[in-house]
């Protein structure tokens, strides 16, 4: 079962200030790889970031939280 993915604002205004190719390859490892194991695919963050994982595509880090309803 996937997860659902909610974009926050920020996100997407800083997705759109870097090049097409590089948004696009991170948007489509989120859709078609991070959806389906977030918890162990990213790694857990620690001190006032604890709840948080980070998951990195190239030379970019996905910043996210997990939640547990958010399965499809």
């Amino acid at each position: 079962m996937n997860y659902k993915v909610k974009w926050n604002e920020k996100v997407l205004d800083d997705l759109k200030k870097i090049d097409k190719k590089h948004a696009g390859k991170i948007i489509d490892k989120i859709k078609s790889y991070l959806i389906k194991e977030p918890g162990s695919l990213g790694k857990p963050l620690k001190g006032m970031f604890k709840g948080m994982y980070r998951f990195r595509i190239g030379d970019f880090r996905v910043i996210y939280t997990i939640n547990e309803k958010g399965k499809r």
